[in-house]
């Protein structure tokens, strides 16, 4: 009978969450995770890796470990228990039967609803079948702002191929996106994309946009575990060794600072110069699995020397721009695609009944010599044109207990890296984090995503705590603490140096329409203070604080509502800065228009007081938002779904600087460089189209 009743609850919920879009469930997502990161992440990536188990759900009754680790709703602790459960119990006969998992509450349980599933049967590869159920998907996104930037205005007025710096293009940003997927088995597709200022269809880009991507992805098919030909990303272990792809920083989501990599997949972003391109494949025989790739292709690079006409590579380059991508100007296409770079590797893994060990190794040769900038606090940052990379990491599980780690081994220096990691979950109401870090100051942090304080693996030794409790079912407490040290120089520090950060949230949720929480975060680290040809260093700190709620007030209609303030301090100098905003979203279920919007206003004394919060976009565009002025923010998002295919966003966002009553300069300006546009108001529209065949 309990379950009985169970299965008929799970149906109904199961049935209202089918009424939610997939951007819904997306940006749900997206706002739990980058809110409460403390870096930006490949949003892109992200959504999709979210689309993919929207569209394929989890057998909760068939799923591996792996499986159930690489999914980013499934915290590592639930993953236990789910596998604990079945070994103890056998097969789910009701979703909600997870209830009686230690590790489970009501809230969990409806987060996973959308992407899992427990009465699909594996539906085995079929070339037959591959057109006819296959699902494809064409996505393009415009985006303009006004008034125009300084670099395009200056365009206007030169003359053809003149010298003057200036963007070379339309202020228009583009992008298009093909995608086919079938199954869990295969999936290809084909992404292209134009940054506003780059020109289309015309000087350097004759060919249309700037930046093409094209992938094949296939899975699970025979011994096959991943083949893919084309653009690929690669994570392994804890990220040290070898990671193109996500990877979260520090956060309240305590699970986050355990990397769950799973070795090759489809990139279907648009970050340029990120991904690898060639081919990778790997092989799952029983308890080992291993797999081999090559990559070869041409990433942007600061040339500093002459080029040599023998084989068209610059003598020096002094930066590899993994993140860059911005070709808007001459100065900036000179340095398009000018450094060959050729990347070999394979790894090995063996699973074990309590977990798994594995060893990656990679090889990369640059096509021509990477010279950092001459400081003080780079002097051991790689440099050269070739180097290796090997690593081993390990992830054992015992009940509740989770200890996983990677150590590794750059041939630069011969430098270490290694963190190793342990999650408990106590009880159903309790869960616990542990991450130890050691980054030498040479390692070399290419291709990294390692656990820590900093974006770059390297010089940093550190101690991460994390907790998670819910004394009752109405309230949790969530948090951490970060204790760090640099042993040597890093920017803006130029002698060893040392921080902390803690992290404190209570959430309240009464009830499912109604939740708030207050959040407190301190962080303290030391720089350089004392004016010029002074190495005393200071300590500054900023204090941030939080409080957030969320109404629905009937179905369809949610406001949300947030107060944040922070101070820095440094010095015995300290500045202010505060956000205020309404939000107001109206998603009727089943209906064809859809509409979110919000009015904020922030007061910012400095930069340092900067203030960053989640909006409201179109499917895979970036949502992570800067207030690092004083004035308002006013934005506006409509969904329409003229027919079951056909999805139209339009966005229009307005900006409006506060001028500030005694400034000398009668002519307010936002930004800087070319990217300066006249006045205070900065309008950004913003149009989207998908259509969607199944």
């Amino acid at each position: 009978m309990r379950f009985k009743l169970a299965f008929i609850i799970t149906l109904f919920i199961g049935t209202l969450s089918l009424a939610q879009t997939d951007n819904d469930i997306v940006n749900q997502y997206l706002e739990r995770y980058i809110e409460n990161s403390t870096d930006q992440v490949d949003i892109q990536q992200f959504a999709s890796d979210l689309l993919y188990f929207f569209d394929n759900p989890i057998n909760l009754n068939k799923a591996s470990a792996d499986d159930l680790f690489r999914a980013p709703f499934i915290t590592s602790f639930l993953a236990l228990d789910i596998l604990q459960h079945r070994k103890d119990f056998g097969n789910f006969i009701s979703i909600y039967e997870l209830q009686v998992l230690e590790s489970f509450n009501l809230s969990d349980i409806q987060n996973l609803l959308p992407f899992v599933t427990l009465t699909t049967t594996a539906i085995p590869f079929s070339t037959a079948d591959l057109w006819e159920n296959g699902t494809h998907q064409m996505l393009s996104l415009l985006e303009t702002n006004k008034p125009r930037n300084k670099g395009t205005r200056i365009a206007d007025t030169l003359p053809e191929n003149s010298d003057v710096n200036h963007y070379v293009g339309s202020p228009i940003y583009s992008n298009f996106r093909y995608r086919y997927d079938y199954k869990k088995y295969i999936s290809f597709g084909l992404n292209a994309e134009k940054d506003a200022g780059e020109p289309f269809l015309n000087g350097d880009n004759n060919y249309g946009y700037d930046y093409y991507s094209f992938y094949f992805h296939a899975r699970d098919i025979g011994k096959i575990k991943t083949l893919n030909i084309g653009d690929f990303q690669a994570n392994f272990g804890q990220g040290l060794t070898l990671s193109t792809g996500l990877a979260f920083g520090k956060s309240s989501i305590i699970t986050n600072s355990k990397r769950n990599f799973t070795g090759f997949g489809a990139y279907r972003s648009l970050r340029e110069n990120a991904y690898l391109r060639g081919g990778a494949v790997a092989i799952e025989l029983k308890n080992i699995e291993f797999g081999v790739f090559a990559s070869t292709k041409n990433v942007d690079g600061n040339a500093v020397g002459e080029i040599d006409t023998l084989d068209n590579e610059p003598e020096i380059t002094s930066v590899i721009q993994e993140d860059g991508g911005f070709h808007r100007t001459t100065n900036e296409l000179a340095d398009k695609r000018i450094v060959g770079d050729l990347q070999v590797g394979g790894y090995a893994e063996y699973k074990l009944p309590f977990g798994k060990v594995g060893g990656i190794h990679t090889t990369r040769k640059l096509g021509s010599d990477l010279i950092p900038t001459q400081r003080p606090d780079n002097q051991f940052s790689f440099s050269g044109n070739q180097y290796s990379k090997n690593g081993i990491y390990y992830d054992f599980v015992y009940r509740n207990f989770n200890l996983y780690g990677e150590v590794s081994h750059s041939s630069f220096k011969d430098a270490f890296a290694q963190v190793h990691g342990l999650l408990i979950g106590l009880s159903k109401n309790a869960d616990f984090s542990l991450v130890y870090r050691n980054y030498s100051k040479s390692f070399i942090t290419l291709q990294s995503n390692g656990f820590g304080e900093n974006s770059k693996a390297a010089n940093e030794v550190g101690l991460y705590t994390g907790f998670m409790l819910r004394p009752t079912k109405r309230i949790s407490i969530l948090g951490y603490y970060d204790v760090f040290r640099s042993p040597w120089l890093r920017f803006q520090a130029d002698a060893p140096s040392s921080g902390g950060d803690i992290w404190a949230e209570i959430n309240y949720k009464p009830s499912r329409s109604f939740n708030v929480y207050y959040r407190y975060r301190n962080e303290q680290k030391q720089i350089n203070a004392g004016g010029e040809n002074s190495y005393k260093l200071a300590t500054y700190s900023i204090t941030r604080h939080r409080i957030h709620a969320n109404y629905t007030i009937s179905k369809g209609i949610e406001l949300r509502n947030r107060i944040e303030w922070s101070t820095y301090t440094l010095q015995n100098k300290t500045t202010a800065g505060s956000l205020i905003y309404q939000d107001v979203v109206y998603k009727p279920m089943f209906a064809k228009i859809e509409l979110s919007g919000r009015i904020a206003y922030s007061q910012l004394n400095d930069f340092d007081n900067r203030i960053y919060a989640f909006e409201q976009v179109p499917l895979y565009d970036y949502p992570l938002y800067t207030y690092s002025f004083s004035g308002i923010r006013f934005f506006v998002l409509t969904r329409i779904r003229p027919t079951k295919q056909m999805d139209l966003w339009f966005r229009y966002a307005l900006a409006r600087h506060d001028i500030p009553l005694n400034t000398l300069n009668p002519n307010y300006t936002i930004g800087s460089g070319l990217d300066e546009i006249d006045g205070n108001n900065k309008h950004t529209f913003t149009l989207q189209i998908r259509y969607l065949i199944k």
